[in-house]
């Protein structure tokens, strides 16, 4: 009846399986990459994360040289050589736009000019003319005959804070040097496609390194770039260390069991708790973050302890039955106490840790199922190398007894005295935790880029005239003039302060009519006084001319700018450099790093908020599984693996950020894993633990020698938290001593 029973669960099993891998196969998820919606989970930080994809799928290519000929010739080589299927730039008119302006010339004023005109301030405008007049960079626009105080190349001068209005192409002189721009934009389908992107990256670099030379300097700069580098040098390092590492397991499983035989159903319960773990996501989230491929593969990493479990009691028991009856209480507790820890995470308002929950208990509980369930049909011990003998913790016991002995340790050391040395230390690490740890949650600091790259984004700001931190304004209007109206308004309380914006182009026309009225005042009292250099007859055409009622529009000519100040008919979007001013009355202030930072900030409180409910959950779990100070004993080595690595990273001087803490879950994960088997099968888990460890934190110690910042602050953090949860569980969990001595 039992076999029967087992049987039933076992074909329910695959069809469960079988069932999640059909409904995913025609229901995929999207694999999400953009690190910004793994923090940002609300409808109403959508824009925020749409904005920075509109501004990160950028590249700008920067050529250098002493020739403006020579400059702007290379760029174009440079496009032409472009798939414009995925990458290209914005035709820009600017003859086109030149004769609009020119046309409207009557319409247009600089807001420094316009504010002159409003205060009466005609003195001073007068001798802005003369500099304007003067200014050996720009030509006068236009003919001096119809704008005498050179009113419209003022307007053209301040629209950017680099008077020379950088475009595609045409050089432009900066610091004795010419440089040549071209701005590309990534299309969305390439944006969506990081492999891909990075293919047409490379070609970009190459072209850069071909087009680098007699003289000529080709930079790149935008977030594709950063990616492409990161990640270029990410992936050989993370490749190098997946050898090492399946290197490192597969010599030491065949060391213990003399057979490669167990990495068979290890790798196979591992890949399927990956795909359920992958399917029950897909069919809950409609997008899955590739971070949380990231945590949650790494988490079920857990489950090698399932399988080392079995093995090495199958290697003592040498029956399938009767080693999956020895181990069954310890595999029960173990899933039971982390799967509960990582339920706490469902109710994170924060899509990764919600991911992540989903994604690990799915996978948890598939390989528990199939250690129980179908494990015990592999019978035959001998297929699998476990042939019985001394195991490996009995033999490393027997060595550290000898060398005890023959160094004479238990003489020269008191016991009593190494329990105060080390409590004293573990206070001393807890003082530190509460009343020295600091965080750190500022996005730059968690990647630093190449000097390379750092030096080619600061020569584009500075060439740009956009040098400083950016704010982005959000402006609602029912139409177009009215967002053009309403950017006016927050432009006049901006002050001196550098913006660029849609209205900056083409006024509202409530402006241009307010400009025309200004404008015939100017003439009025300073235009015989002025343009001695007219003729009588032309003077007095320009006084009496008659106020237009026709205004600059957003034309085809203006396309582009409509395409990039607009983010939907009735929304625009102002950039605003270095605002530290107040919140303003129906706008949406957005500073990526600011905002982002402060998510980050958001999730890392949330993340040790939920430190002491997971810890409170699994006491309570175990004190009913076993008893309360059974309970304490087996989750103190976790609380004391997160604080002695929160003391580590005090003493150190290294600030805590969020992705530390992720790993503190991984910590919590791992060691509880370590614990609940040595308490409750202390005989037999010695060598499956000591496995288990030995073989992650292998892995952690390669991933801390990572040149990625990130990567390699998570590596060191999770090899200290996993060594220091199995040390813990060693000397905490007197038990195992007590029962078998031979465990380490």
């Amino acid at each position: 009846m039992r076999n029967k029973l087992i049987n039933i669960f076992r074909i329910v099993f695959i069809l469960i399986l079988v069932t999640l891998g059909l409904l995913v196969f025609f229901r995929p998820a999207h694999t999400e990459t953009n690190i910004l919606k793994a923090i940002f989970s609300s409808t109403q930080d959508n824009l925020l994360v749409d904005l920075s994809s509109r501004f990160s799928a950028k590249v700008n290519v920067i050529v250098e040289s002493d020739d403006p000929q020579k400059a702007e010739n290379t760029s174009k080589m440079f496009y032409a050589q472009i798939d414009k299927n995925k990458m290209q730039t914005s035709d820009v008119n600017i003859t086109g736009i030149l004769e609009d302006l020119e046309k409207y010339h009557n319409n247009l004023l600089s807001n420094k000019t316009r504010k002159l005109l409003m205060n009466k301030q005609f003195d001073k405008v007068i001798e802005n003319s003369y500099e304007t007049l003067y200014n050996p960079v720009m030509p006068p626009i236009g003919s001096i005959d119809d704008d005498p105080f050179l009113l419209l190349t003022d307007f053209v001068m301040n629209l950017s804070g680099n008077t020379q209005m950088p475009t595609n192409f045409s050089p432009i002189q900066y610091n004795d040097k010419y440089y040549s721009l071209i701005k590309l934009d990534v299309s969305s389908d390439l944006a969506l496609s990081p492999t891909v992107l990075n293919t047409e990256i490379e070609k970009l670099v190459n072209l850069q390194k071909n087009l680098s030379k007699d003289d000529v300097k080709v930079y790149l700069t935008g977030a594709p770039i950063h990616s492409y580098f990161a990640s270029s040098h990410s992936i050989f390092e993370i490749n190098l260390i997946c050898i090492l590492s399946t290197l490192f397991v597969i010599a030491l499983i065949f060391l213990y069991f003399g057979s490669l035989m167990p990495l068979v159903p290890i790798a196979l319960s591992i890949g399927v708790g990956i795909f359920s773990g992958y399917c029950v996501t897909a069919l809950i989230f409609k997008d899955i973050h590739i971070l949380t491929f990231v945590f949650s593969t790494t988490l079920i990493g857990v489950c090698v302890d399932y399988s080392l479990h079995y093995f090495v009691t199958l290697k003592e028991e040498k029956d399938g039955n009767v080693a999956i009856s020895k181990i069954f209480k310890s595999l029960t507790v173990s899933l039971i106490t982390t799967v509960s820890a990582f339920l706490i995470l469902l109710f994170a308002n924060f899509i990764l840790l919600k991911q992540i929950s989903v994604f690990t208990i799915t996978g948890l509980i598939t390989v528990y199922g199939i250690v129980v369930l179908f494990y015990p049909i592999m019978k035959d011990a001998k297929m699998f190398g476990c042939k019985g003998g001394q195991s490996l913790s009995v033999k490393i016991w027997q060595s550290m007894q000898v060398l005890k002995t023959k160094f004479n340790i238990a003489n020269k050391i008191n016991s009593k005295h190494l329990r105060f040395c080390a409590s004293t230390v573990f206070v001393i690490f807890l003082f530190l935790v509460i009343f020295n740890v600091h965080f750190d949650d500022n996005i730059k600091n968690m990647y630093t880029p190449p000097k390379n790259l750092l030096n080619a984004e600061k020569l584009f700001t500075e060439i740009m005239g956009s040098n400083g931190d950016t704010s982005i304004f959000v402006v609602k209007g029912d139409n177009l003039e009215d967002i053009l109206q309403k950017e006016e308004q927050i432009a006049d309380k901006l002050g001196d302060t550098e913006y660029q914006s849609l209205s900056k182009y083409v006024p509202s026309q409530k402006r241009q009519k307010s400009n025309q009225y200004l404008i015939k005042e100017l003439y009025k009292k300073n235009l015989n006084d002025f343009a001695i250099f007219l003729p009588p007859a032309k003077r007095v055409q320009l006084l009496n001319q008659n106020m237009s009622d026709k205004f600059l529009t957003v034309n085809k000519d203006f396309e582009f700018m409509k395409n990039n100040f607009l983010i939907d008919k009735n929304t625009s979007m102002m950039l605003v450099s270095d605002y530290s001013g107040k919140n303003i009355d129906g706008v949406k202030i957005i500073n990526f790093q600011k905002d982002i930072s402060s998510q980050i900030r958001h999730c890392r409180r949330v993340c040790l908020e939920l430190l002491i409910p997971i810890f409170g959950l699994l006491y309570i779990l175990l004190a009913k599984i076993y008893d309360k100070k059974s309970g304490l004993i087996i989750l103190l080595p976790s609380i004391c693996s997160v604080i002695f690595v929160f003391g580590m990273l005090v003493i150190f001087g290294c600030p805590i950020n969020l992705f530390h803490l992720l790993a503190i879950f991984l910590i919590i994960g791992f060691g509880l894993d370590y614990s609940v088997f040595r308490f409750t099968n202390p005989e037999k888990s010695g060598d499956s633990v000591f496995l288990s460890c030995i073989t992650t934190v292998f892995s952690f110690v390669l991933l801390a020698f990572a040149g990625f910042k990130l990567i390699s602050s998570l590596g060191t953090v999770l090899a200290l938290g996993l060594l220091s949860s199995y040390i813990f569980s060693l000397k905490l969990i007197k038990k195992d001593i007590i029962k078998g001595k031979n465990e380490i």
